[in-house]
């Protein structure tokens, strides 16, 4: 058994948290009973009770995975068992003798542990009768036999596991034996108290019963006579019995080699009917080759629909298929809507994902963490765990260190990193800490590539790899994407709008000659500067006006509306959620606000997908990952002058929904008003940035003849005497 220096109470261990164990009848051998209830439950339980008509030692060969968890810690207490030995007909008759009966049964457990520590029997068995002998004399497993009545049958089959709330009840008709859980035809019944408290109780009230010996047909219970305590003090090893040990003995059990990893399609998997390698989507199956084929590491580039989550789950399944040891899948994201859509796949893919940032208070989310490496540390050769953290998480010292940490003490771990909208982890604090202890990367984004930041896409691909597969949106329009008309409106800067651009122009353009030509974006008064101009344009006035005009031209209100208001000043999403009103839409908001509230979230976009809602107004919280593919129409009210946010946005209105062939987006851009004379550089560079965008949302457009030539007609107004 594996000893374990974490503090027991930085953990909180519950039984609830395991995923795989779930009420309902098993038929064994098909269900992995040992592995997918009675592991994990030790690993989470704070005690355990039993009740078992044969017992023998083999049963710990089949459960140490969980069972070292269980003895390294400090903050639970011993096992306690009310058993009888294994018994032979001849022994029956002998039992019909009261005066004889005690010693048959205690002599029975003596011969059944000598004859298991016999030069003659296979490493496996003489392990578990190493670590039962160990706990016996160590205090931490209680034995008390059942001297039952003449003529009457000593035979429950009954583990109760208990946590400080819950408690498990696994019966049946499998004993506490080896062979019950690895090659027996037997049923197991599992309740929990979060499910069925009444019937759990009724067990608990049973081994209470034979514990205490209070029963018509039990005489009494024993406590282990010196004799046989004599007997296993000879047997059990000085120190606690290794996890290492357990591996090596199973390698020279042929019959075990292969029971760790258990091929159900409740684990891990990729869904049945999923077609990626070949056919419509083997685009997928080409961007799974490129990946390994690059080391398994790289950059996947793919557009938006394209399926580039489901490829990740499928790299991380080969990966963990060829692994011979626990595997860790830690996939980050930059929000809160892309963690949810995360876990739900997961499930898809029968993966039960961790997710700490969405657990709700900072214990539970540190336990949730804790809970998962320690699984790993006791888990057998194949176990899998995943965890989804957001991209600040991923940074801090204290999750690397957990990481490495369980590394360390976990026995050829392998740990893949995927990370969501990758180009986000370009930023300072990524770069200044990446975990380079990941094994296994791989990056997913449309846009890898950091628009300004030559630095930051440096570093990117530094660590994950370059780009190894691409898929762009000129493949994915009429594919996984449906055809878009777009529209541009003009919202006309007023005079103090322009004149504050030019003011702030001024103040940049002597902090950029002060550092000598060079645009520092450490620079924070400089910077500052930047997101005012930026603003001007974002929140210019007219652009109200405009969003009210193409509200009003509609007959009636068109419902799967998004319309995209500036991150830089909360008066404009107010003041579009007016206009929008009195047109006569039902409206929500969607903030950060709103995406801080999980439950609260996914009621707005179920409504919004229902067409309970219109419309909903949003700042930036949507531009990445969320998945609301009902949209039909976009209203682009501010953009920033980063291609990789344009993309995002086209990509929410693109996404393909039964009785939708194509969509729209109108864009709703700032220019100063026109004049007979040539404006001043900067005014002229923001208008030039105003069209950088028009001709990226232009390019693939049903109209993009009519788009080409407004983009002619405003340059020609604007750039030339």
């Amino acid at each position: 058994m594996i000893e374990h220096r974490r503090p027991a109470d930085s953990i909180q261990f519950m039984l609830r948290d395991e995923p795989t164990i779930r009420p309902s009848l098993y038929r064994l051998p098909q269900d992995p009973v040992a592995e997918r209830i009675l592991v994990p439950a030790f690993r989470q339980a704070t005690g355990v009770r039993g009740a078992f008509g044969w017992f023998s030692a083999g049963w710990i060969g089949r459960l140490a995975h969980g069972l070292s968890v269980y003895l390294a810690r400090k903050d639970v207490g011993p096992i306690q068992f009310v058993i009888a030995p294994a018994l032979f007909p001849a022994e029956y008759e002998a039992l019909k003798s009261a005066t004889s009966r005690t010693h048959h049964v205690i002599r029975r457990l003596q011969e059944i542990f000598e004859e298991a520590s016999s030069p003659t029997v296979d490493h496996l068995t003489r392990y578990a009768v190493d670590c039962l002998a160990w706990m016996v004399i160590n205090g931490r497993l209680r034995l008390r036999v059942a001297k039952v009545r003449p003529g009457a049958n000593y035979h429950p089959k009954i583990w109760l596991f208990y946590d400080r709330v819950d408690v498990v009840a696994v019966r049946g008709s499998a004993n506490a034996t080896g062979r019950a859980y690895s090659r027996g035809v037997e049923h197991m019944d599992v309740d929990c108290t979060w499910d069925n408290r009444s019937r759990v109780d009724i067990a608990a009230a049973m081994v209470d019963d034979w514990w205490n010996g209070k029963d018509e047909e039990i005489e009494e219970t024993l406590e282990l006579p010196d004799a046989l305590r004599g007997t296993l003090k000879k047997l059990a090893p000085a120190g606690m019995p290794s996890l290492e040990g357990y591996e090596a003995a199973v390698k020279e059990a042929p019959v075990l080699r292969n029971v760790a990893r258990i091929e159900d399609p409740d684990m891990f998997h990729i869904p049945s009917g999923l077609s990626w390698s070949e056919g419509k989507y083997a685009h997928q199956g080409d961007a799974v080759k490129a990946w390994e084929s690059h080391g398994r590491r790289g950059v996947i580039e793919m557009a938006t629909g394209a399926g580039k989550t489901i490829a990740a789950l499928i790299c991380a399944y080969r990966a963990w298929q060829e692994h011979q040891g626990p595997f860790l899948l830690v996939v980050s994201a930059p929000s809160t809507p892309l963690l949810l859509q995360w876990r739900s796949e997961c499930e898809r893919f029968g993966l039960k994902a961790v997710a700490p940032t969405l657990s709700g208070s900072r214990s539970r989310k540190h336990a949730d963490i804790g809970n998962c490496l320690i699984r790993l540390r006791g888990a057998a050769s194949g176990h899998i765990e995943a965890i989804i953290v957001t991209n600040n998480l991923l940074a801090s010292s204290g999750f690397q260190n957990s990481l490495q940490d369980a590394k360390g003490r976990t026995q050829n771990l392998r740990i893949m990193h995927v990370g969501d909208e990758a180009h986000t982890l370009g930023s300072p604090s990524f770069v200044r800490s990446p975990p380079e202890f990941m094994d296994l990367r791989l990056g997913l984004s449309a846009t890898p590539v950091r628009q300004y930041d030559d630095a930051g896409t440096s570093h990117l691909f530094n660590y994950f790899g370059p780009p190894v597969y691409r898929f762009g949106l000129d493949r994915a329009i009429g594919f996984c994407l449906v055809p878009y008309d777009y529209h541009i409106h003009v919202a006309e800067l007023s005079e103090a709008e322009l004149a504050e651009f030019r003011e702030l122009s001024v103040r940049i353009g002597r902090l950029v000659a002060r550092a000598g030509g060079i645009l520092d974006p450490a620079n924070e008064a400089l910077t500052a500067l930047l997101v005012r101009r930026r603003s001007v344009v974002e929140t210019a006035e007219g652009k109200i006006s405009v969003l009210r005009d193409i509200l009003e031209a509609r007959k009636r209100p068109t419902w799967h509306t998004l319309i995209y208001t500036s991150s830089k000043n909360p008066a404009q999403l107010v003041a579009a959620k007016r206009v929008a009103a009195d047109a006569g839409f039902i409206i929500n908001q969607v903030t950060e606000q709103e995406t801080r509230d999980r439950p609260r979230l996914e009621r707005i976009l179920r409504r919004f997908a229902k067409g309970e809602i219109d419309a909903l107004i949003a700042k930036r919280v949507l531009d990445e990952g969320v998945d609301i593919p009902q949209t039909r129409e976009a209203i682009l009210l501010a953009s920033s002058s980063v291609e990789r946010e344009w993309v995002q946005r086209r990509g929410r209105v693109l996404r393909p929904s039964p009785g939708k062939d194509s969509a729209a987006i109108h864009d709703v851009i700032a220019l100063p008003p026109p004049r007979d004379g040539m404006y001043d550089d900067p005014v002229l560079q923001f208008v030039s940035s105003e069209l950088d965008r028009v001709r990226a949302f232009g390019r693939y457009a049903r109209n993009k003849n009519e788009v080409a030539d407004l983009v002619a007609n405003v340059h020609d107004q604007y750039f030339m005497e």
